[in-house]
């Protein structure tokens, strides 16, 4: 074995889930954020964690809303969701650019998207400092899923997705 780097160990642990991380704006509407980061952490109560950037947007979001939603979207759905990790929803509205369809559900929670294979609607639970990141632990109130869709991964140490 050979020492190496974080982000090299990143990419030789990939595929990780890929997931779209759904909230509301300060300003209204949905704002987009990319996330292979993100975890199951409990059955019972059903819990997920989301480790996201503390200088991203969606982090500002979820705290302020205490909800987000957080959808695996389908393979067809690739460069969309690629974009939505490539630029900033303080600057540019991810949800209108990308064309992604979003669909409400559940009253309080922000929407899904369409086009997934599996969509979690989460309650924020706590949010706990990480390094350079905040690692968002929530409750799962609902599980949505459709079985015909085929979730994304992503590869290479987020550099592409399949």
């Amino acid at each position: 074995m050979e020492e190496i780097t974080i982000s090299q160990a990143e990419v030789l642990t990939s595929p990780n889930p890929f997931a779209i991380i759904v909230s509301y704006k300060p300003s209204g509407g949905a704002n987009l954020t990319a996330a292979s980061w993100w975890t199951y952490v409990s059955n019972r109560p059903a819990m997920v964690a989301v480790s996201l950037s503390q200088k991203g947007f969606a982090g500002e979001c979820i705290t302020q809303y205490g909800t987000f939603t957080l959808c695996v979207p389908d393979k067809a759905l690739a460069e969309q969701a690629f974009y939505c990790g490539t630029v900033s929803g303080r600057v540019e509205d991810k949800a209108a650019i990308s064309k992604i369809a979003l669909r409400q559900w559940k009253e309080g929670f922000p929407p899904v998207v369409e086009n997934s294979q599996v969509a979690m609607l989460c309650r924020l639970e706590r949010a706990v400092p990480a390094g350079d990141h905040t690692l968002y632990i929530a409750q799962v109130e609902q599980v949505l899923a459709d079985s015909s869709k085929q979730g994304l991964k992503a590869y290479d140490g987020y550099r592409r997705l399949e």
